[in-house]
């Protein structure tokens, strides 16, 4: 016979989520806003009713057994369900509510965006709180299991995992060479053979950029000097150096002229950036998730129009957002 529901305290189930998706007592414990030794009781009753270890030591660090790894999903979406059902009336009001939103972006988008949203948010929301993640590795995988709300990424990067999760278009940007403001061997326009010329500043994350994607296939023979793994590193590096970087002209607006720097026309052509939120469908309909992104993009509409341009790029909209 198939055990029964009986034989389960259901009081464990938001526990058990929150050890399999942060892998740590002390993490789940604060996941769920419960002491630690609370976490440790719960996990002690769970290993004893599955008679599984379920979390055990690596060397440093706590990983999940495999017999716990197979619970992710099914626990995941067990959980999101009785979310739905208990939730299906519920407003969210974000005046009174407290929540707690994990949105995963570069620097150059926690600059341009994220920071004017939390500006609003700490003067109209001040029970709602952002936690700003990195681009990173992990991040398709943190989306799928709930750890993150959101991610921002721009679509001309293709990521086959994340094209399956609903999206929206947020903005647009274009990519602009920089250098010291007194940089004595650049003029108002950067020939392709001059950059090849220049110490170059290179970016790199989860992926390469776009830019020097572009440019790598161009086969133009950078002389990278330096690595980072931001916009931001990349353009604090320039100051008072012959260093060029390409970044993109709305960092360069937040950051540039205050740091000493100045754009150059670059004569090599660059597509333009867009970028995109990204979520998982089951949170579409979510009262509290859909505010968020319709106080993102309200935002985008009216902080961050699009520049002008030759009218090419992909027009703001969304797909999904239903």
């Amino acid at each position: 016979m198939p055990p029964s529901l009986s034989n389960f305290n259901m009081d464990l189930l938001v526990p058990l989520h929150a050890l399999l998706m942060e892998r740590s007592v002390t993490k789940a414990a604060e996941r769920v806003e419960v002491t630690q030794p609370s976490m440790s009781t719960s996990l002690a009753k769970l290993r004893r009713h599955f008679n599984e270890p379920l979390l055990v030591r690596d060397g440093r660090r706590m990983v999940l057994t495999p017999f716990a790894e197979s619970l992710v999903q099914p626990v995941t979406e067990m959980l999101e369900a009785i979310r739905e059902v208990v939730g299906a009336n519920a407003a969210f009001d974000p005046t009174t509510d407290r929540r707690v939103f994990t949105v995963t972006a570069s620097d150059y988008v926690a600059i341009v965006l994220l920071r004017p949203l939390l500006r609003e948010i700490d003067t109209a929301y001040p029970h709602v709180q952002i936690k700003v993640a990195p681009l990173n590795h992990g991040m398709v995988d943190q989306l799928r299991r709930g750890q993150c709300d959101l991610v921002i990424w721009p679509p001309m990067i293709q990521d086959k995992e994340l094209e399956t999760f609903s999206s929206a278009t947020l903005f647009t940007d274009e990519f602009v060479a920089v250098v010291d403001q007194d940089h004595p061997e650049v003029g108002d326009v950067l020939t392709a053979d001059q950059l090849c010329t220049l110490p170059y500043v290179q970016i790199g994350g989860p992926q390469p950029t776009i830019a020097d994607t572009v440019l790598a296939q161009l086969n133009l023979p950078l002389r990278a000097v330096a690595a980072t793994d931001n916009f931001t590193n990349a353009a604090c590096l320039l100051p008072g150096t012959r260093m060029v970087a390409v970044i993109q002209r709305r960092l360069f607006d937040q950051l540039g002229p205050g740091i000493g720097l100045r754009t150059v026309a670059l004569d090599v052509p660059l597509p333009r950036l867009v970028e995109s939120m990204y979520w998982h469908p089951r949170n579409t309909v979510d009262p509290a998730h859909r505010w968020l992104r319709e106080r993102v993009l309200r935002l985008c509409a009216t902080d961050l129009p699009d520049r002008p341009h030759d009218g090419t790029g992909p027009a703001r909209g969304s797909r999904h957002d239903g």
